[in-house]
């Protein structure tokens, strides 16, 4: 009992800790500073585009704000992002002054106070919104105050969240907070006391419809999100349903009405969660519209925040379409750019469909009094990461970024599959390297990596062995030999990159490597999360016993 008191007493300085590490990258240059990968007719990068919001959401009426002077960083993100951009502008004027929102004319602007205040935003949200998503969900996880504590300090020393949001300049953990308090929601409804009357119990299916809500803001935060939309409308929809041969004291006709009950319940917090922040313009009207239809002017900002002119994938990234794309394969340039999107979205369904199979079945046994609300959301975990994966390695438009949405459900999961998340948190980060060298953020890319690493080691040492169970990732030789296999990748990629100059004909030598080779490894890493979900039962799954180790 002591023991478990004194590690609580930690989870302050994990706080602290991981807020010291975030305004330590913010010191170092953000995304597009002093222009250093600027347009020529543009300047900056993600910081000046979301200061940019700021500045015309608060002076512009909102009907106007997904219509302004698109060629220089125009909104493109959904309602949420720019209601919080508005409250943001309106504390920049306030707080900082006039001049960093001034319309037109405060483009560029990177005073050294103001800059502080902008790293202030990302903080304070990521503060409110991710780290107390990631505390609650980790107190459902892990077999002791230990584990739990191991999985709150890596969840929030993540090296490539902290660097794209802290250092890059993104909002991210907003949507992904929001996203995990979702799925906090969504399988909170039932525990190991709870029978089959109380599971069907309106009361404990408001908890999906809370989930649904959160979901939904996740949505409209960031587009981005919908990598794991798949997972939850497959786990939603089974927890709409009833097993026949489970509610054996239900009529059928009960049980059907049940089902649909659940569903419109879903369907309308859907709709008037979206109604609501979608609302204003549907209302108001531009006047850069005329006299639009509705319809128009929502196509519009819907044709803003899915660009699908903009091509298969941008940058670099380490998913399927860019590695296809390289020489001799050059899959981009035989593809008709018109049919591009539906064979991204096909190769995306079938990638998909495992993950959103097994949800289905979890969701729909839910009434079972065997399971329990922290293997559902376990196995929720697992599934998100899955679809996402999906969606990255696979889908239209991808950015090397959107790794980070695989990351943020894995990362909870470092106490069920520690080999396989350390890896893929460590390759997730190396894969942003091109990105990182463009951003000047080496040495907070360095820093970060070498303090996870470090973390890991302690956490080896600190956590006595595991008796190892038929299920585990550990217990496999090759899981071993595949992370030994791609960290000397790693390390030897980055030391060839010092050594070696690429020839003069393959200036991108050294970036397609990483895509490449980072390619590889989420390709493996989706088999694994499939592998993960079938080939046990995670519902029944017993927890882990402990041993310790001799003295």
């Amino acid at each position: 009992m002591s023991e478990g008191r004194e590690r609580t007493s930690l989870v302050p300085l994990v706080l602290w800790s991981a807020t010291l590490l975030r305004t330590l990258v913010g010191f170092q240059p953000h995304s597009g500073q002093d222009n250093y990968h600027g347009k020529s007719d543009g300047y900056g990068g993600d910081y000046e585009a979301q200061r940019h919001w700021m500045e015309l959401t608060w002076h512009l009426p909102i009907a106007d704000w997904y219509r302004y002077d698109l060629q220089y960083w125009g909104l493109d993100y959904p309602p949420l992002t720019a209601y919080v951009s508005y409250v943001c502008g309106a504390a920049s004027e306030w707080l900082v002054g006039p001049e960093t929102v001034e319309l037109f004319g405060s483009r560029g602007y990177e005073d050294p106070i103001h800059k502080a205040f902008m790293r202030g935003t990302v903080l304070a949200l990521d503060v409110m919104i991710y780290y107390s998503a990631v505390y609650v969900v980790s107190k459902r996880l892990g077999n002791n105050e230990s584990e739990r504590l191991w999985i709150l300090i890596l969840a929030l020393m993540q090296p490539a969240i902290i660097l794209i949001d802290h250092g890059h300049f993104q909002y991210n953990t907003v949507s992904m907070g929001l996203a995990l308090w979702s799925f906090h929601f969504m399988t909170k409804g039932f525990d190991d006391k709870t029978r089959v009357k109380t599971d069907n119990d309106v009361g404990h299916f408001s908890n999906c419809v809370a989930g649904s809500i959160f979901f939904c803001l996740a949505l409209n935060f960031k587009q981005m999100t919908l990598y794991y939309a798949p997972a939850v409308f497959a786990y939603l929809l089974g927890r709409c349903f009833v097993r026949q041969n489970i509610v054996t004291d239900m009529k059928r006709s009960t049980v059907n009405g049940q089902v649909v009950k659940r569903f419109a319940a879903l369907g309308v917090t859907v709709i008037l969660t979206f109604l609501a922040l979608w609302w204003p313009f549907v209302v108001y009207t531009s006047s850069y519209d005329g006299n639009a239809s509705v319809s128009h002017r929502l196509l519009h900002i819907v044709g803003r925040i899915f660009p699908f002119q903009r091509g298969l994938f941008e940058g670099k990234v380490s998913n399927l379409w860019c590695t296809l794309s390289i020489k001799p394969v050059s899959i981009r340039r035989r593809l008709p750019e018109d049919i591009q999107p539906l064979i991204a979205l096909a190769v995306t369904f079938l990638l998909i469909l495992p993950a959103c199979i097994k949800l289905f079945f979890v969701g729909r046994d839910g009434a079972s009094q065997r399971k329990t609300c922290n293997a559902h959301l376990k196995t929720l975990l697992w599934g998100s990461m899955s679809t996402s994966l999906s969606f990255f390695l696979a889908s239209f438009q991808v950015h090397e970024k959107s790794i980070l949405i695989t990351l943020a459900p894995a990362s909870l999961l470092i106490e069920d599959a520690t080999t396989f998340v350390s890896l893929l948190s460590v390759v997730s980060v190396w894969t942003l390297w091109p990105l990182i060298q463009t951003d000047r953020l080496q040495v907070a890319y360095v820093a970060c990596t070498v303090i996870f690493l470090l973390l890991l080691i302690l956490r080896r040492i600190s956590i006595p062995e595991k008796t190892v169970t038929g299920d585990s990732l550990e217990s496999y030789s090759w899981g071993k030999a595949i992370a030994f296999a791609f960290s000397t990748v790693m390390i030897g990629l980055h030391v060839l990159e010092i050594c070696i100059s690429p020839p003069a004909k393959l200036p991108d030598l050294f970036p397609v490597l990483w895509s490449i080779f980072g390619c590889g490894y989420f390709c493996l890493a989706w088999c694994m999360t499939c592998w993960r979900l079938f080939s046990t039962d995670m519902i029944q799954m017993e927890p882990m016993k402990h041993t310790k180790k001799a003295q």
